[in-house]
């Protein structure tokens, strides 16, 4: 048998024929033959009537005989329906009313004869009349309810019997039967699962509550497989099912059209077609039956269910057919028969393919996967891989092609040779048994990256941004993010170098350091002996005389030295700010031209970027001006003056002709002073050297005392002192207050990438909420927070050395130390942030071990300014994006665990609609995960998307309760020729199909769910 198992149809099991009701129209051809073309008129999607008479069939029978002998209503299947007033509240005023409905729906396996003789024909029970105001009650023991029941449609006038007015109905309302005799004639193995019960609402819900019949009233309801109404509208229909639920008794209601009249009546509620009632569910008695066991999940009523609004909008994601063939030439002589013209019809909701191991159903799977565009690895494939169907270079595997079909016209064929090709975009999301396996029980990467791919499709198109998947987005956002922090980077480090600097300046040893500096240069200031003065001895007019020419050449001589060794100073002084001056040009300039080139780069990197709008010239988005030639000219001027100076002091050599050098000009002043005071006398010679003397101790007390400019300095080194006493703190506090500023902005633009994750986070926990119920027995939860990098405390404490004292003294206690300042952090807001680098960074300059020992950080870190670095740009900042299962995260789970949420997010979570496929999910499941998890999620999923689950365990596709069943086997006996069964869950041949793959066969089956051929 070949059928895409339970679908959508409208079933109207109350509609009366002119047999009983349509008497106002006559009972003659005519009025049949119009009964009959508003049946055959009615819309495609009614596919089940039930005939309903009065205590006979004589509607049904005729409308039988019009299929067999005249192929009339051939789309229709038939019912046989038997209406009867119970006994039971016949006497009690309700409304206009005196009776309740009491339905009998059968088989149409019966056949008339049997409901004639075996059940109408054994039902005898009092009747009761009314005439002039005065009511009594006869025992029929002649005739039996059916004839009864003839003779009130026919009207006969009898002494018995009374006709009252148009409405024969009235007549039927005095033929009252006992309940219990129906059920007792019901009680025969002919009508065994051949029959449901049904009661008419309106009646029910008309009688009095009072305390004699509310739980008569109860117990006659809740007796009955169904409850019929016959509403105007949806809504009402919503309010009369709320209310039987509201008293807490059957309410499983089926709308009805309670047909008295023709279709074209528009003025009657009660009219041909008038049924909004639609069954999912086999065409047959024991689809019906399934419904009832079922309840609501087979149960819509309204203008359509919502799978046909869905599957009309999307229908290019729905899979109609499978085609599998041998290609055309090929002989199976020698590798089998395998497929052969098979086509297989494919339900748009569940559908689940059984069978014994290694009978080809995962060959289905892996071949509906490979048309469908597979987009993971060929070997994940378990039939068509290179070791089975594709083995010996796919000899057999060439000679086989398949095409999908889908409900859009579309199909899509592929060679079972071919190999998976990621060129394509996957119209189907395919799990098969061995990537399943892999990605649960090995690297988390590949796990990871399924669940991200199922975020994906959380975010609408805007936020996708144009990437294809969550990595390219998160890598795309992270690089915009990145490019911006790299370019703060820099001014973070020369801030963390001053700050340090400067903190340095702090430590006790820094500052005793400059107050002993200070010290020894007073000490060297006293240590000055100034020379004893000497008379200058051309005081002496004598010697004046004598020796005044001397003395005027050596004054002139000592004028020149002087003058040269100013202008020796003043030249070295000009060489050295020139030479500070063409460094920083060339610095400017090597700015400036790396500037270029990074513009350059990143132009080159939008050209690709924009190849998709070739409207736009991406040359014209940014303009690049730069023109070095003035300061490449200043360069090189100041670089000549530079080398002049050099000529000047000698340091260069020069082309000039006689050129001398200003230190070759001063020592030769210097020797010419030398040669004449050879000539002096002693007390001149004496005199000079004075003069000398003086003149080199007051350079060494100026060099001593120095200034505030002056390195090495007791001027520079007090002005040291006072700033360190009365400025540094105030000045560490601002930089570190602007290198906070540029942390914040680093942590802005990492909470831009954060947000991402965020907005997931809200889309699945509004899922995961309206889930609450389903998701009870294994909650799931995301995170979407910043968290420390899982190599924070490593990098941390790299940077210390674990030997020295301080709060993170040895390698155990550092670890104590590090955690306890981790606790209770608050990484999501900067508040949070920057609490922790502060306690970082005190925890380096106060042992926290000890209340009052302060400690420095340049004695525990060898490269604080690197440590600042790491801590200030927020390096140590992840993106905490984690799935957990209740306290657990992934890395906690076990294998079956991951296979339960990676199936709740493909089944609940994700936003994919193209068809989903999974072979053989329970071999990763335990027991508790199978009823728990993939049970309540399958029957969710396949409202949104279509489903096909390969599984070796019928159960399972029993208790999800599939629409389809597709029973497949692979004779290998017969030169593995491939075969198949589909149906419904309800249809016995697939029954059937489940017994012989379950062990145990019927009996075990019966005893692990009792689903269909179970008690009423």
């Amino acid at each position: 048998m070949i059928s895409k198992g339970s679908e959508w149809n409208i079933w109207d099991l109350h509609v009366h024929t002119p047999a009983s009701i349509f008497h106002r129209y006559g009972n003659d051809d005519d009025v049949w033959e119009k009964y009959l073309l508003d049946l055959e008129s009615l819309p495609n999607e009614f596919k089940v009537i039930g005939v309903n008479d009065y205590f006979f069939i004589d509607g049904y029978e005729r409308l039988i005989k019009e299929q067999k002998e005249n192929g009339r209503l051939r789309n229709l299947l038939l019912f046989p329906v038997l209406e009867f007033r119970i006994e039971k509240f016949a006497g009690i005023e309700f409304k206009n009313v005196k009776r309740i409905n009491f339905h009998v729906i059968f088989s149409p396996e019966l056949s008339i004869e049997t409901i004639k003789s075996q059940f109408l024909n054994t039902l005898e029970q009092s009747y009761t009349l009314e005439s002039d105001g005065r009511t009594w009650t006869r025992a029929i023991t002649k005739e039996s309810v059916e004839e009864l029941g003839r003779k009130i449609k026919e009207g006969i006038p009898a002494d018995q019997l009374i006709h009252y007015g148009a409405d024969l109905s009235e007549g039927f309302n005095n033929l009252n039967l006992k309940e219990t005799q129906i059920f007792e004639s019901l009680k025969k193995d002919c009508f065994d699962n051949k029959y449901l019960i049904a009661i008419g609402k309106t009646e029910w819900d008309d009688l009095k509550w009072t305390d004699a019949s509310i739980a008569q009233k109860k117990s006659i309801i809740n007796d009955a497989n169904i409850v019929f109404t016959a509403s105007e509208n949806v809504e009402k229909f919503i309010a009369a099912k709320q209310k039987l639920k509201s008293q807490n008794v059957n309410d499983f209601l089926f709308d009805c059209s309670d047909a008295h009249s023709f279709s074209y009546d528009s003025k009657e509620k009660d009219r041909i077609g008038n049924c909004l009632n639609w069954l999912k569910s086999d065409i047959s008695f024991d689809g019906l039956r399934q419904v009832v066991i079922e309840n609501e999940s087979r149960l819509f009523v309204g203008e359509q269910p919502e799978i046909h609004s869905k599957i009309n909008a999307n229908r290019t994601k729905y899979i109609e057919s499978i085609k599998i063939n041998q290609v055309s030439g090929y002989d199976p002589t020698n590798h089998g028969i395998w497929f052969s013209n098979v086509t297989i019809p494919i339900n748009p909701e569940l559908v689940a393919i059984i069978g014994n191991k290694g009978n080809g159903k995962s060959a289905l799977a892996d071949i509906i996967s490979l048309c469908g565009n597979y987009d993971g690895e060929h070997d994940d494939f378990s039939f068509l891989n290179k070791k089975r169907f594709g083995d010996k270079n796919s000899q057999i595997s060439k000679n086989f092609e398949a095409t999908v079909n889908w409900l859009s016209g579309n199909s899509d064929t592929k060679n079972l040779s071919e190999r998976v090709d990621h060129s394509f975009n996957p119209k189907i999301k395919y799990l098969p048994q061995g990537y399943f396996e892999r990605i649960t029980n090995e690297s988390l990467d590949d796990f990871n990256k399924e669940i991200e791919n199922v975020v994906f499709t959380h975010l609408s198109d805007e936020e996708k941004l144009g990437k294809t998947n969550f990595k390219e987005l998160i890598d795309y956002k992270n690089s915009v993010s990145k490019e911006e922090i790299l370019k703060i980077k820099s001014k973070l480090n020369l801030l963390n170098e001053s700050i340090f600097k400067k903190q340095k300046k702090l430590n006790p040893i820094f500052i005793k350091n400059i107050e002993e500096l200070i010290k020894q240069k007073e000490a060297e200031l006293g240590a000055l002996i100034e020379p004893i003065e000497i008379k200058n001895p051309n005081d002496n007019s004598s010697n004046t005389e004598q020796n005044a020419k001397v003395n005027e050449t050596l004054t002139k001589l000592n004028a020149d030295i002087i003058k040269q060794e100013k202008t020796i100073k003043e030249t070295e002084e000009f060489k050295k700010n020139i030479h500070l001056e063409i460094n920083e040009l060339k610095s400017i300039k090597q700015r400036i031209e790396n500037k270029i080139k990074d513009i350059e780069d990143f132009k080159s990197s939008l050209r690709s970027d924009l190849l998709r709008y070739p409207e736009i010239e991406s040359d014209k988005l940014i303009g690049i001006y730069s023109n070095l030639e003035s300061l490449t000219s200043l360069i090189s001027e100041k670089s000549s003056k530079y080398h002049e100076f050099q000529e000047l002091l000698g340091e260069l050599p020069s082309e000039k002709v006689n050129f001398k050098s200003y230190k070759l000009l001063l020592n030769e002043l210097l020797s010419e002073r030398a040669q004449i005071q050879k000539t002096l006398g002693e007390a001149d010679k004496t005199y000079q050297k004075y003069l000398l003397d003086k003149k080199e101790w007051e350079n060494n007390k100026s060099k001593i005392i120095g200034n505030i400019a002056t390195p090495d300095s007791l001027e520079y080194y007090k002005r040291e002192l006072n700033y360190i006493k009365t400025e540094l703190a105030n000045d560490i506090e601002n930089e570190k207050n602007d290198r906070l500023k540029i942390t914040e902005k680093i942590f802005e633009l990492k909470e831009n990438v954060l947000n991402t994750y965020k907005i997931v986070k809200q889309k699945i926990d509004s899922i995961i909420h309206e889930n609450a119920d389903l998701l009870s027995a294994y909650p799931i939860k995301i995170e979407a927070a910043f968290s420390l990098t899982q190599n924070f405390q490593k990098r941390f404490l790299d940077f210390i050395s674990l030997n020295k004292s301080g709060t993170y003294y040895g390698k155990e206690n550092s670890e104590i130390q590090l955690k306890r300042l981790l606790d209770n952090i608050d990484l999501d807001i900067f508040d949070g942030v920057s609490d922790l680098l502060d306690v970082l960074v005190h925890s380096l300059f106060k042992d926290l071990k000890s209340e009052n020992k302060f400690t420095y950080i340049e004695d525990q870190v060898d490269d604080v300014v690197a440590l600042y670095d790491y801590l200030f740009s927020l390096d140590f900042l992840d993106y905490n994006y984690e799935l957990r299962q209740g306290s657990k995260n992934l890395n906690q789970l076990s294998p079956g665990e991951k296979g339960a949420l990676l199936l709740i997010f493909y089944l609940l979570l994700d936003n994919n609609d193209i068809p989903l496929i999974i072979d053989q999910p329970e071999d990763n499941l335990d027991n508790h995960s199978v009823a728990n998890i993939l049970v309540p999620f399958i029957k969710k999923a396949k409202s949104k998307r279509q489903i096909i689950l390969v599984t070796h365990n019928p159960n399972l596709a029993v208790v999800a309760d599939a629409e389809q069943i597709i029973y497949t086997e692979l004779d290998k006996e017969n030169n593995y020729k491939f075969s198949f069964k589909s149906g419904a869950i309800e249809n016995p041949v697939i029954n059937d199909c489940i017994v012989k793959v379950l062990e145990g066969a019927m009996p075990a089956f019966n005893k692990r769910k009792m689903k269909y051929y179970g008690d009423n």
